[in-house]
């Protein structure tokens, strides 16, 4: 009796097993081929929401630029380092420093970190969409990056999303 119940029980599991196998298929939507208007507005928002230097490109330099402006908000006795303690609000601002720990950071391990080793710390986001490393996101990477949160059903709404967070009260930083 034993011995059947088990048999029953491996043969339910391996037919449950079988038919999740079968129906793991990729369920991603498919996307519809954007017009050039739609595909220049996209564009244009993404510029907006990463240019920080106004030159309509989004480069290292407007990350560089990102990181200047979260280094004077965390930096809130204006002494041009960071201590432990304003150090540990950073990933609220930047999720590229979640895996980062102070001390991993403070490189010349002086007990405080400088802006040149913040801005030393890659930003995750940019270095996902810079496919080609060459330190500007060309519009075909913006693209690309639309296209797959549009498929994965991570789009933004209208408008961005993240909005301006670089800054505390809410004005985009003039650099």
């Amino acid at each position: 009796m034993k011995n059947s119940a088990t048999t029953i029980a491996l043969a339910l599991i391996s037919v449950c097993l079988l038919a999740g196998c079968a129906n793991n298929r990729d369920d991603r939507r498919e996307v519809p081929k954007l017009s050039p208007e739609r595909k220049a507005q996209l564009y244009d928002r993404f510029v907006r929401r990463w240019d920080m230097n106004a030159d309509k490109q989004v480069t290292c330099e407007d990350v560089n630029l990102q990181r200047r402006a979260l280094f004077a908000v965390l930096d809130t006795d204006s002494d041009q380092q960071l201590t432990p303690s304003e150090y540990r609000y950073v990933n609220f601002e930047d999720k590229s420093f979640l895996f980062h720990p102070f001390a991993e950071v403070d490189t010349d391990k002086s007990g405080a970190i400088i802006l040149s080793e913040l801005n030393d710390v890659k930003h995750s986001q940019f270095v996902s969409l810079d496919k080609d490393g060459d330190c500007a996101i060309s519009k075909i990477e913006a693209e690309v990056e639309a296209r797959e949160r549009a498929r994965d059903g991570r789009a933004r709404p209208e408008g961005g999303g993240r909005g301006e967070r670089g800054r505390r009260d809410g004005r985009r930083p003039t650099g």
